[in-house]
């Protein structure tokens, strides 16, 4: 009689995409943050900082598993940073998710696949919200790193000059994690102005990702 045994197998992480959404406690990340606050009957705003986000510690429940402690820090006027906010974050082998001021969103589905679509609020009882996953595995540049494999996920896309206009989207690379995030979102003046693209409020927020590491 021959006895059989079989071999248990970890999922292969560059077919399901689960190194786009590393969690490591001691890692960070550094952004650049850059954009506008628009008010018609207001001055606009212009913002730049750096923001930090890092890893520093986890804890488990038997809901939701491992969850990974991030802090959001900003640089102040003395070069320190400060803390902001503090979020969570956990992957397990179909969803990445990022629980931001005690929402938590579906950022990532797995394994990846082209121009697929999740619900990002499917955990939350806020309205459903269709992400797609674009561009999987291609290459991603910027004015602050080059990225050989990432993936796109369009989180909201209206590209209506006359009334308002929405991009958001998140673009994540292997083994690096977030790289670039981006949030518009603008209102267009009406009446005598429609039509000629002046806004009269809204956002444009860019974050890039410039330092990445272990501490």
């Amino acid at each position: 009689m021959l006895v059989g045994c079989t071999e248990t197998k970890e999922p292969d992480p560059d077919r399901t995409g689960y190194n786009y959404f590393p969690l490591e406690a001691g890692t960070y990340r550094i952004y650049k943050v850059e954009g506008v606050r628009y008010n018609a009957f207001l001055d606009s705003t212009v913002f730049s900082y750096k923001l930090k986000e890092a890893v520093v510690d986890t804890f488990s429940n038997l809901e939701s598993g491992i969850s990974y402690i991030l802090h959001r820090q900003t640089l102040d006027d003395n070069g320190e940073w400060q803390i902001d906010s503090v979020w969570t974050a956990r992957r397990d082998d179909f969803n990445a998710v990022t629980v931001e001021h005690n929402v938590p969103i579906v950022k990532l589905v797995f394994p990846f696949e082209e121009n697929k679509i999740w619900d990002g609020n499917r955990l939350n009882d806020k309205a459903n919200d269709e992400f797609e996953m674009v561009e999987v595995r291609k290459p991603w540049a910027d004015s602050f790193g080059n990225y050989n494999l990432s993936v796109t996920v369009i989180e909201e896309e209206l590209p209506d000059t006359f009334v308002n206009f929405i991009s958001k989207k998140e673009v994540y690379a292997k083994d690096v994690g977030l790289v670039y995030k981006e949030n518009i979102v603008l209102d267009f003046m009406q009446g005598e102005f429609y039509g000629k693209g002046f806004i009269e409020s809204g956002i444009r927020y860019h974050q890039y990702l410039i330092e990445y590491g272990k501490e």
